[in-house]
């Protein structure tokens, strides 16, 4: 169950993309929050409760916020990205102490860029974003054969999943030029 919620919340921001901000603060939050949650080992309900609960606080966050959306949305789908990026830099062995350093400066990273840059750049951060996500649940569906999108921890499940979450990446960027109108591919 865990990684069909994944795939489907991961797909859901990689595809839609800038097409509906709240949507995507929505999806942004959720999956930071369960991603974090299931690094540091907590149980299917537990990860559901903290990813919906972190979906909530960053949509009550964007309306007190409007103002500073597009670098709170960017920093939140930052923040997945930095999650993901972290699962796969630092493998199995996982240090809180850097995690709690590593997310939050890439999180900062994508608020800034996603500020400067708008819209064409929050379209790209949604669609990394969600790739992400995405095949960290398919990982979940099927450890056993797809490990290396779960937990890649070898220099060739890396590159698997790094080929992997750039060619998810640029299809769903691709599908939210082509199907939504969300502006220029580059």
């Amino acid at each position: 169950m865990s990684g069909a919620i994944l795939i489907l919340i991961g797909l859901l921001l990689c595809l839609t993309g800038a097409w509906s901000v709240r949507l995507a603060v929505l999806a942004a939050g959720f999956g930071v929050s369960w991603l974090l949650a299931d690094t540091f080992g907590a149980t299917t309900g537990t990860a559901l409760l903290i990813g919906a609960a972190g979906a909530f606080l960053a949509f009550l966050l964007s309306l007190v916020l409007s103002k500073l959306m597009l670098f709170f949305v960017g920093g939140v789908v930052g923040a997945v990205v930095g999650a993901k990026l972290f699962v796969l830099l630092d493998g199995q062995d996982a240090s809180a102490l850097l995690a709690v350093i590593f997310v939050p400066t890439i999180a900062f990273l994508f608020a800034f860029l996603a500020q400067r840059w708008s819209r064409n750049f929050l379209a790209w951060a949604t669609a990394f974003g969600g790739a992400a996500m995405a095949l960290t649940g398919l990982g979940r569906l099927a450890p056993d054969q797809l490990d290396a999108l779960l937990t890649p921890d070898d220099t060739r499940s890396r590159l698997v999943f790094t080929v992997a979450w750039l060619a998810l990446a640029l299809l769903g960027r691709t599908l939210q030029v082509r199907l939504l109108g969300q502006g220029s591919a580059d």
